[in-house]
């Protein structure tokens, strides 16, 4: 009877040492993760390596990745979800994961000396952080954007209104007396746009009062030049040669 107790007594720590758990917190996103496994030597072969993955989108229901010695691997979970060897370690590798892979992974490797089990309690954080800070910058750019329209808008209102009265005020110093045909032509083709056609025609009306007023002369000036002619000769040249002697007397 000593001699079972003494065998139990032995084994016990060898099963503690050689079957252990570790329980693994991880709060990914949308970069690859790599967790070690296990890792097969000369001394220590790995017999079985199964991964059972119990995601929120499954509501419950589990799949698994497998590894069997002389049998291979089998992905089961689909290929975000993968067991890979690397310098004769077992890694789980993850990639691409959203918020509905958050969940527990279990996963235990086989040695022909004991079992190492890992427990995953990952969850997945998806970059809504930065979609919440670029919302606002795009908020603050575009209300930057209508200020800059609205100042634009005024500014330019207040340019012409202040053009247009300048505008009015030299046309109203204009059209004094003595000013130029010129100015109120220019005024008149400032204010008033839509008579654009009417003011184009004034320039010509002028010019033909103009041309009126210079007929109305000339005419006047070779009739007094006629005139003369006719009395020079009425007199005729004995009218000259009689006050030519009479001087002579």
């Amino acid at each position: 009877m000593d001699g079972w107790t003494l065998s139990f007594v032995l084994l016990l720590p060898l099963t503690v040492c050689y079957g252990s758990e570790v329980t693994l917190v991880k709060t990914l996103g949308s970069e690859p993760d790599v967790t070690p496994l296990c890792t097969d030597d000369s001394m220590t072969i790995i017999t079985l390596i199964m991964c059972r993955i119990s995601r929120e989108r499954s509501r419950g229901e589990q799949c698994q990745l497998l590894y069997e010695y002389k049998q291979g691997f089998e992905h089961g979970c689909g290929s975000r979800f993968k067991l890979i060897t690397e310098n004769k370690t077992v890694f789980l590798h993850l990639s691409s994961l959203t918020a509905e892979d958050s969940g527990n992974y279990t996963c235990q490797c086989s040695h022909l000396d004991g079992t190492y089990i890992v427990h995953l309690n990952i969850t997945v954080e998806e970059e809504e952080n930065s979609n919440h800070l670029t919302q606002p910058m795009n908020l603050q750019i575009l209300l930057y954007v209508l200020l800059g329209v609205i100042f634009v808008t005024i500014t330019s209102g207040v340019l012409l209104r202040f053009l247009y009265y300048s505008i009015v005020r030299q046309c109203s110093k204009s059209a004094t007396p003595g000013a130029s045909a010129h100015d109120s032509f220019s005024c008149e083709h400032h204010v008033d746009p839509e008579n654009l056609y009417t003011s184009l025609q004034e320039p010509t009306a002028d010019l033909y009062q103009s041309v009126s007023s210079v007929k109305q002369h000339v005419p006047w000036t070779n009739s007094a030049f006629n005139n003369q002619e006719v009395d020079r000769a009425e007199t005729g040249p004995d009218d000259d040669l009689y006050e030519n002697i009479g001087e002579a007397d």
